[in-house]
């Protein structure tokens, strides 16, 4: 059975040109960061998780909800061919049993803190608080 399902929506992405020192902590073993054009980019999405799953049950009031997360991308040579994947720095959700399984279970760097959001033809926006701070993408 698989762990966990849920559909991805509303999803907003923010890409920005970073120095490549910057990311080098936290590239994993055996991979290198994968640059587009010779830049090497960090990426902002915030999105809705729907439908949410544990082990094919909804779990009450956890089935929606916003999540963050800040992102860059990595590769590896395998063979002749390369695989590309994505390093998570942060991931940011509003409900801390959340946070916590994503932790433990996957070894992720959630944290639980305000989010809400905003979604029609003329604005979008997906608004986080952290420390006393407003961040919105």
């Amino acid at each position: 059975m698989t762990f966990l399902t849920a559909e991805w929506r509303k999803l907003l992405m923010a890409n920005y040109i970073v120095p490549p020192e910057l990311l080098k902590p936290f590239v994993p073993w055996g991979t290198e960061l994968d640059l587009w054009q010779g830049r090497c980019y960090v990426s902002l999405v915030g999105f809705m998780f729907l439908k949410t799953k544990l082990l094919g049950a909804p779990i009450p009031f956890h089935r929606d909800f916003e999540e963050a997360n800040l992102r860059f991308y990595v590769r590896r040579k395998v063979g002749d061919s390369w695989r590309r994947g994505a390093v998570f720095i942060k991931e940011i959700v509003p409900k801390p049993a959340i946070s916590l399984v994503a932790n433990v279970v996957y070894r992720e760097s959630y944290s639980t803190h305000r989010m809400r959001h905003t979604w029609d033809l003329s604005d979008a926006q997906h608004i986080f608080h952290t420390r006393g701070s407003r961040f919105s993408g």
